[in-house]
């Protein structure tokens, strides 16, 4: 059966946006790879990579994956039963979130467009909805962020002089916005926005769905930070509580931004950034190999699982036409 037209086809303008996006990207992560790289002693490197214990790093990652998955599906499943479709089986939802995980390495933008082609075949639901339903996600992880950012500030010394303006403006601007889909006085401003079909689900989604939301994406942080604990510990290296979550905020940070392909860019310019030039922690050798190990595990984690679901979710996507909206909401 043939892909919908509308979920698949671009206009020029558009895809070149995206290939300038995915263009600046590569560059940004080979740029940040080529600073922290710069001057290391490679027969150093491999030797430190060596003595880390491959059992803490077999745990730290697989316990992250594990915890990355199901907050994921269970995040998403609450936002597309309650605002997309409330028959939606929650295997579907698995199949959806781990598989998109593997064209996501190759470019994060393409983990966009798996659901939104699902829901459109399947259930009828225009892409932009659904793409606002998703985004309902990336405001509870902003906002988490926010608090991390907030709490790492105020427990170590030391972060970056570009954190806390950025933070704030982070800050300013979700307060803003959820005054503004909140406040009963505020319903008159914009009411186009409101009725857009990317801001629609936004704006309905409640304090209270936010605040479950804001638990479950709170808890992929703690999972994060025990991760890097964990890889910490295999490789012989002491951090501070502290640090721990000053390290975790900066990183969250860089997660959210474009310079990372493949999980390798971001990890090493934080690693050194922070563990080696500002805190003076480790040397530059033992802050890339720790951002290496980080960068390869999340690599071969997500890959494996991806192509787990690799051909389930082409299936998925390929199965059946659009169900009745009615008989979406009698499921």
């Amino acid at each position: 059966m043939r892909p919908v037209s509308t979920t698949t086809s671009r206009p020029p303008r558009r895809r070149a946006r995206e290939l300038l996006s995915a263009a600046l990207t590569v560059v940004a992560a080979a740029a940040l790879c080529w600073w922290s790289l710069r001057g290391v002693d490679w027969p150093s490197l491999l030797d430190t990579l060596r003595r880390s214990s491959p059992a803490l790093v077999a745990l730290s990652v697989i316990g992250y994956t594990l915890a990355f998955c199901v907050l994921d599906v269970t995040g998403f499943t609450l936002v597309y039963r309650r605002h997309l479709a409330p028959g939606v089986p929650v295997r579907d939802v698995i199949v959806v979130v781990c598989g998109k995980l593997l064209p996501g390495l190759v470019f994060p933008l393409l983990t966009k467009v798996v659901a939104p082609v699902y829901f459109r075949r399947r259930w009828g639901v225009p892409a932009l909805r659904t793409l606002g339903a998703t985004e309902v996600l990336t405001v509870a992880d902003a906002v988490v962020l926010v608090g991390v950012v907030a709490v790492g500030a105020l427990l170590t010394d030391g972060m970056p002089a570009v954190t806390a303006p950025l933070g704030a403006v982070v800050a300013a601007v979700l307060a803003a916005f959820l005054l503004w889909a909140w406040l009963p006085s505020a319903r008159p401003l914009f009411p186009r926005l409101r009725a857009n079909a990317f801001l629609s689900v936004l704006v309905r989604t409640s304090p209270a769905e936010m605040l479950v939301q804001l638990a479950l994406r709170f808890g992929l942080v703690v999972a994060m930070a025990l991760s890097w604990w964990l890889l910490l510990l295999a490789t012989g290296t002491p951090l501070s509580p502290g640090h721990l979550v000053q390290f975790c905020s900066v990183f969250l940070i860089a997660t959210q931004l474009p310079i990372s392909v493949g999980g390798y860019g971001g990890p090493q310019g934080v690693c050194v950034l922070l563990l080696s030039d500002a805190w003076g922690l480790l040397s530059q050798v033992e802050a890339v190999a720790l951002s290496l190990l980080w960068s390869t595990a999340y690599l071969l984690s997500r890959a494996v699982v991806g192509a787990a679901f690799a051909v389930p979710v082409f299936r998925l996507l390929r199965a059946g036409g659009p169900v009745e909206p009615e008989g979406a909401a009698r499921a």
